[in-house]
């Protein structure tokens, strides 16, 4: 004998309705019934629903960002950081070592001046010492008289008579160098007694003037040389007067 379910209870595979009843309380009757229930959200065709998610990157964080500022903007270079600033410090040491190398070149060169220029001056000169003597006292005695001595008589000696001059008369003088080479210049009393320079003149050198009469009292001759002898001579109306020989300033000077 076969047994029939029985009809009074729920069927288990019996789909569940989408609304709920409405309230059965007469409190609640004026309210609507509740929505439809929840439904999963359905995959989109294409997409396996067991495929494994990309990992997603930290909270804030950009993988493509670079540095704290974010991306470069396209077309424009990244700009250089500024270069390092030196330290204050050194430049004041670097400005302090100047100053000393300045100092001390100058304290050289005042050091170098006052050396230079400082003159000693010489001692003074001792004062002459002078020794006062005093003259010795003589007494005067007095003199015995003096007698007379009878002297012989004599007769004073005859000068000879000088020649006389005829005034305006002229004498011949004849001057002569010799030896080698040149002298440096000869001076020598000219006609009309005018004195005469001639200079770089070659030797043996002679000359003849007149001069007035007597000739032996205005006749002169000198000579410059440097190195070699010479001789000098002076002649009058023939007969030499005076001669001299020398290195270097030679002199002929008649005298009567």
């Amino acid at each position: 004998m076969s047994s029939s379910p029985r009809d009074d209870g729920p069927d288990p595979t019996r789909p569940l309705s989408s609304s709920y009843p409405g309230y059965s309380d007469p409190a609640y009757a004026g309210q609507a019934p509740y929505g439809p229930t929840y439904q999963a959200p359905h995959a989109p065709q294409g997409v396996d629903p067991t495929r494994q998610l990309p990992p997603y990157p930290p909270y804030g964080y950009d993988p493509y960002a670079t540095g704290q500022y974010g991306p470069y903007p396209q077309g424009q270079p990244p700009e250089e950081p500024p270069p390092p600033k030196s330290p204050r410090w050194l430049w004041v040491l670097a400005g302090l070592a100047v100053l000393l190398v300045v100092g001390l070149v100058i304290a050289l060169v005042i050091a170098n001046s006052s050396k230079q220029e400082t003159v000693v001056a010489p001692p003074p000169m001792p004062e002459p010492t002078t020794t006062r003597t005093t003259p010795p006292t003589t007494s005067l005695r007095p003199l015995p008289p003096i007698v007379p001595v009878p002297t012989p008589s004599t007769t004073p000696p005859s000068t000879p008579p000088r020649e006389t001059v005829t005034p305006g008369a002229t004498e011949t003088v004849v001057y002569e160098v010799t030896g080698s080479g040149r002298a440096i210049n000869i001076t020598y009393v000219d006609t009309g007694s005018v004195l005469q320079t001639e200079f770089n003149v070659l030797l043996p050198w002679s000359k003849e003037v007149r001069l007035p009469s007597p000739a032996e009292d205005s006749a002169s001759l000198m000579i410059v040389n440097v190195g070699r002898q010479v001789s000098c001579s002076i002649t009058v109306n023939g007969v030499e007067v005076q001669s001299n020989t020398g290195n270097g300033l030679t002199t002929c000077t008649a005298m009567r």
